[in-house]
């Protein structure tokens, strides 16, 4: 196992190069918290050139506070110098904190880090090496435990979702003539799957027609191990995640807004908060996994892991699930995210009624339902004119306006409730979109630059495996 030394190296080099520069674009702001972010920085450095790593607990809280504070006023940070503060002050209470043989701690803080865009060729490798230590801390106790007790304690199964608890008279119907075509993949071992691949390319990939593909992920390991959220409780419990509480409104014709403002397209709803994994499955998964209704979960009750790289957070992962096959044939995805060599798998895990509003992505999708239902209803893109958008800089600037895959082109229509006679144009729109249910085990084709509206019909647990076409 790599000793943290080699570690220290890496950040001291990333520190020493960007500090300087940092306090000066900090003095620039002229304000009383970036002055003293300011004198912070030069501490930091001071004390790590001289290897005073049990000092640094302080000024990683002081920078802490202070870009945090910044973060929450102003909705984000308005200038680059801030988050580089803030990374350095994070690496600092890393060092700190490993050096005290603390690894939750210091885990909960490289968690947080990655979530807000510190390097990640400095994380991934000191995040391996803490869940390896603490799985091996945590079976030492388990040990223990079973030898003071002399027997062994069967583990409690907590279901993401019960069939009983579905109330499936409630999900939308599909509208045949709108249906999406099914390829059913019969023969997905050894290479058979060929025949199937020449109708996905013939008449999906190369016209850019989204179809369901069936049979390649049924046998996944994930579709039963991904079930039980005692998995994520007991393996990954105290790890960070960003949550989506809430969701936005949507201008339907029924479900009018209570708000007295006339524009009903807001996201007055929504909030993001960092939480611990199991804060998230005991605060909002468990109670709306036992929902009978979950297809109309109320606002306050709906929450989401939405497009987080938690894949590359939680590597052990990946041994739960394959590429799909199509995938392995038609483009790259990878592990770890970078423009060059394709983009990760993406876990999307939330409580039912979470939507998801009408956009498009610039790369082509396997959207693999591993856990639950979800309702997908998708437009072409000649149909941009007629899909009522809002752009980047207008009045409703939105929730996805910093995703790595949204193009900030949204609409706040509800697709499934519109007012035509607010929204005419929809009226054409109509006569050219697709829509399906997807189940455990489907895999929905969502070619680039198609738009899409997603809405939850239970909990649910889907896999985004976004490529670049070979």
């Amino acid at each position: 196992m790599t000793s943290f030394k080699e570690y220290r190296v890496p950040i001291f080099n990333l520190i020493k190069n960007c500090y300087i520069r940092t306090c000066q674009d900090l003095l620039s702001l002229g304000d009383e918290d970036a002055n003293q972010l300011s004198v912070d920085l030069k501490k930091l450095f001071f004390m790590y050139n001289k290897k005073q790593y049990n000092q640094l607990k302080n000024i990683h809280e002081s920078i802490y506070k202070l870009t945090w504070n910044k973060l929450l006023k102003q909705g984000g940070w308005e200038h680059i110098c801030l988050r580089e503060s803030f990374i350095m002050g994070q690496l600092a209470g890393i060092t700190y904190w490993y050096t005290q043989n603390d690894f939750i701690k210091t885990l909960e803080i490289c968690d947080q880090s990655f979530i807000m865009g510190a390097p990640k060729e400095l994380l991934l490798p000191i995040m391996d090496e803490l869940s390896i230590k603490l799985q091996q801390q945590q079976q030492q106790q388990q040990q223990q435990q079973q030898q003071q007790t002399k027997e062994t304690k069967e583990t409690t199964t907590i279901p993401m979702i019960l069939d009983e608890n579905v109330n499936f008279s409630k999900f939308p119907t599909i509208n045949k003539d709108h249906e999406i075509k099914i390829i059913e993949c019969k023969n997905n071992s050894d290479g058979n799957y060929l025949n199937e691949f020449s109708i996905f390319k013939n008449q999906h990939l190369d016209t850019m027609t989204p179809c369901i593909i069936k049979g390649d992920a049924n046998n996944w390991e994930c579709i039963n191990k991904w079930k039980d959220l005692n998995y994520f409780l007991s393996n990954y419990g105290n790890r960070i995640v960003p949550i989506e509480l809430g969701h936005n409104k949507l201008d339907s014709k029924t479900k009018k807004s209570t708000s007295t403002s006339t524009t009903t397209t807001t996201s007055i709803d929504w909030s993001e908060k960092l939480m611990k994994l199991k804060d998230f499955i005991e605060e909002y998964m468990i109670p709306s996994s036992k929902d009978n209704d979950s297809t109309n979960t109320e606002s306050s009750k709906v929450a989401y892991l939405a497009q987080h790289g938690l894949i590359e957070q939680l590597p052990s992962l990946l041994n739960d699930f394959k590429f799909p096959l199509f995938l392995q044939t038609t483009g790259d995805a990878k592990v770890h995210e970078t423009e060059e060599e394709g983009i990760s798998p993406h876990i999307w895990l939330g409580t039912g009624n979470t939507i998801t509003p009408l956009h498009f992505d610039s790369y082509d999708n396997f959207l693999t339902q591993i856990v639950g239902y979800k309702y997908v209803r998708l437009y072409p893109q000649d149909q941009i004119s007629n899909l009522y958008l809002k752009k980047e800089g207008g009045d409703d600037e939105n929730v996805y306006k910093n995703s790595k895959t949204a193009q900030n082109n949204i609409s706040f229509v509800d697709f499934e409730d519109p007012d035509f006679e607010k929204y005419p144009l929809l009226n054409i729109a109509n006569q050219h979109y697709t829509e399906c249910l997807l189940g455990p085990g489907d895999i929905l084709f969502m070619p680039s630059g198609y738009f899409h509206y997603v809405r939850s019909l239970s909990t649910s647990l889907s896999l985004s495996f976004w490529f670049i076409k070979k």
